[in-house]
């Protein structure tokens, strides 16, 4: 009976055997699990590490980066050894052939693991050395390209200004220019205008003084030089009564001397004059005035006759 109850026990010390095998294998695949999740976030510390020192430009802080990543991932196979090595030690309590069999596998399997796990630490290191290498490359080249950048704006900047400064000298030599030019033009005017205004003063002392200067003696010379200080129509009307006036002049035996006291233009249209005169004339003549003075007001007009300027017209002012 003993002999034919062994078959038996043995089956269920297989089946128990079996079981732990199987719960060792999950034991070392959470343990792998578990593995695998610390290396992805190292790597992804460590990428973002990266990224903050590329950022920055600082190589060593990379360097740095990855050795803290070296360390991570020994400290995981570390993990994972223990975790195996655990596993190992409660499938060799076991005393049957199969549970040997079994930690035998379940070692195989580890050593594969610690295989897949060097593979990708060296990955991982190659990575990251790749990614300094490149952080290193590019670092240069960008401050390079900045320091450029900022050369070309300074440039820029100084071109601008220098072009402004030379825009606004060239404005006030324009401005300059434009008013010397300005003023030139003003004083010629103001002094050509001023001189027409002193000849047209001159043309209305001219003609009343000799219209108020006559001698008996000289009479025709006197009325001669009257028509020659006119123009216009008062030289037609004059002329034509010279014979007229001077038999007058020679009858009354007049002798009158003229002189002007002031003149001043009141307005100019064109080449023409309005000037008023105050004279004062002294007479002598054979009815007994014996030079006595007599005042006049009177209303001139000047006109400019081929660069001279005459009477044109006179009226008396009462």
């Amino acid at each position: 009976l003993a002999e034919a109850k062994k078959p038996p026990q043995d089956a269920t010390s297989k089946a128990d055997t079996m079981a732990l095998i199987a719960e060792a294998e999950a034991e070392a695949a959470e343990a792998e699990a578990l593995a695998a999740a610390a290396r992805a976030r190292a790597r992804a510390a460590r990428l973002r590490r990266e990224l903050r020192d590329v950022e920055a430009g600082t190589a060593e802080t990379a360097e740095e980066a990855a050795d803290a990543d070296e360390d991570a991932a020994d400290s995981d196979e570390a993990k994972v050894e223990d975790a195996d090595a655990d596993t190992v030690t409660v499938t060799e309590t076991d005393e049957s052939d199969t549970a040997v069999t079994g930690a035998d596998e379940a070692q195989t399997d580890k050593e594969e693991a610690d295989s897949d796990d060097i593979e990708s630490g060296d990955s991982d290191v190659t990575d990251a050395t790749e990614t300094e290498q490149e952080a290193s490359d590019e670092t240069p080249g960008d401050a390079e390209s900045e320091f450029e950048s900022a050369d070309s704006r300074r440039r820029l900047r100084w071109l601008s200004l220098s072009v402004a400064w030379k825009a606004a000298v060239i404005l006030l030599i324009c401005v300059f220019v434009g008013a010397s030019g300005y003023m030139v033009w003003q004083h010629h005017e103001s002094t050509e205008r001023n001189q027409r205004i002193a000849n047209f003063v001159a043309g209305a002392r001219q003609g009343v003084v000799n219209m108020t200067s006559l001698d008996f003696n000289r009479a025709k010379e006197d009325v001669q030089r009257v028509i020659d200080s006119s123009t216009g129509q008062f030289r037609d009307d004059f002329q034509q009564r010279s014979k007229d006036f001077t038999t007058v002049v020679e009858q009354s035996k007049v002798v009158t001397q003229g002189t002007v006291n002031a003149a001043a233009v009141q307005s100019i249209d064109g080449n023409s004059a309005l000037v008023l005169v105050a004279a004062t004339s002294r007479i002598t003549n054979a009815a007994g005035a014996k030079d006595e003075p007599r005042r006049w007001r009177l209303r001139v007009t000047v006109t400019e006759d081929g660069g001279q300027y005459k009477m044109s017209k006179l009226e008396f002012i009462p």
